[in-house]
């Protein structure tokens, strides 16, 4: 990969080049994270893994690292090139000595992560507009996590509102509302010890989609 994008993106650089390339890789930074999302939701078993996350009850930040070993290893693989773009990229500038686009990806990942952690708490975070335009307000996660079927399948952003809004599955503010309770009804995941929860039960449902399609 490294090699590619040299070849591709980083020949004869300079500082302002760089800095668009790194926007344009943030882009599609996001664009992976929004179809890791959304396979996550669409594709059975892959949504066998993910609902461990969403059978939280309650919004806590805790709520944000929620999630089976198993997840990743199936869904962020497809997405590998795009996402260590960002890190190569910055790996090239700090030798090359580009300090403007290393800030400001700093600047990105602090504002992701702390998003990322808020969108998952209890406190109502709205961004003003036109900010919220561009950004996802972490509070519009809640409806990502709402049981009310309205808003199934919606807002699986967390930083930029673009893609959401590209593919239709954006949800703004005004919904919040309608927000009765969190997680999934009857989920097999709130029927069990924790422990067989995350460390069991996700290769038990491997198992049986397996299962089905060898039968």
């Amino acid at each position: 990969f490294s090699n590619f994008y040299k070849g591709i993106l980083l020949g004869n650089s300079t500082e302002y080049l760089a800095i668009i390339i790194l926007f344009i890789s943030i882009i599609m930074n996001e664009f992976a994270n929004y179809w890791i999302h959304r396979v996550s939701h669409e594709v059975p078993f892959l949504w066998d893994f993910h609902e461990f996350h969403h059978s939280a009850k309650e919004m806590t930040i805790l709520s944000r690292d929620r999630a089976t070993p198993l997840e990743g290893l199936f869904v962020t693989t497809i997405f590998l090139p795009i996402t260590v773009l960002n890190g190569l990229l910055i790996n090239e500038y700090l030798l090359q000595g580009y300090l403007i686009p290393v800030f400001i990806y700093g600047i990105y990942i602090t504002f992701s992560l702390s998003a990322t952690y808020a969108a998952h708490s209890s406190l109502k975070v709205i961004y003003p507009k036109p900010f919220s335009m561009i950004f996802m307000s972490p509070s519009l996660h809640w409806l990502h996590h709402s049981t009310n079927p309205k808003h199934y399948n919606s807002n699986f952003g967390q930083v930029i509102t673009l893609w959401d809004k590209f593919f239709g599955t954006y949800l703004d503010e005004s919904n919040l509302d309608e927000i009765e309770k969190f997680g999934v009804s009857n989920t097999e995941y709130n029927k069990h010890h924790p422990l067989y929860s995350y460390l069991l039960l996700p290769f038990i449902k491997l198992s049986r989609r397996l299962l089905k399609v060898i039968n």
